[in-house]
């Protein structure tokens, strides 16, 4: 995980209401029950079982599922077709 993350502490994302925009990281979770979403680049460790659904809007991203880092482009999507659980330990805006 320390390629992934660096050692620095700083950092700018937040947690945002999603509302209707379609450029911020948006993670369904819980089976998609839950959404949240991130802005602005930095790290956070949000600990989200049970992700159903990632898009990276305008935003090129690293994750941590499970233990399997993760890289999205801008305006990617990925979907747990195969009801896998996994649970988002770590999500890295660039």
């Amino acid at each position: 995980m320390t390629a992934l993350l660096p050692v620095s502490s700083a950092a700018a994302i937040n947690q945002t209401d999603c509302g209707t925009r379609t450029d911020f990281v948006k993670v369904w979770y819980d089976g998609g029950d839950q959404v949240m979403c991130f802005a602005n680049a930095g790290i956070v460790t949000p600990q989200l079982p049970n992700v159903w659904k990632v898009s990276s809007g305008d935003n090129r991203i690293q994750m941590f599922l499970n233990n399997e880092p993760v890289s999205m482009e801008k305006w990617s999507t990925i979907v747990d077709i195969e009801g896998l659980n996994q649970t988002l330990y770590a999500l890295q805006i660039l």
